[in-house]
């Protein structure tokens, strides 16, 4: 449940940067995969402090404790996870709005959906793991 709630906020972190990059900031088509990655890498941030303080708190004071080491890591097992997860997500943006020629909010939805297993369990199993 936890992972979900922190899931959907970064969704909507991914999405806002993602339509601020393009609606405002470079609105070229061809600049969307570049604004893709921006935002998600933004929501990774946003993803890592919400799953360690919050969803993997247990798992991860177990884990790391007090131990800098051990901290540091975990957040280089989360990056991991989470740069796989990012690979997994553009390609399925891309595909889908150039690939398919869908709109902006199906790549994105394909994009969001194609990395929620992985990331969850990556970060369940191997990141956080007791």
């Amino acid at each position: 449940m936890k992972f979900g709630l922190v899931g959907v906020a970064n969704t909507a972190v991914d999405w806002l940067v993602f339509f601020g990059i393009t609606h405002y900031i470079v609105t070229d088509k061809s600049f969307e995969p570049t604004a893709k990655a921006i935002a998600f890498l933004v929501a990774v941030i946003n993803s890592y402090i919400w799953n360690t303080i919050w969803t993997f708190k247990k798992e991860y004071k177990q884990s790391a404790g007090k131990d800098t080491g051990k901290k540091t890591a975990i957040f280089v097992k989360f990056l991991v996870v989470s740069l796989i997860g990012w690979g997994i997500n553009y390609l399925a943006f891309k595909y889908t709005r150039f690939n398919l020629n869908q709109g902006q909010i199906i790549a994105l939805i394909a994009a969001s959906g194609s990395a929620t297993l992985w990331n969850f369990f990556g970060n369940k199993l191997w990141t956080y793991k007791k």
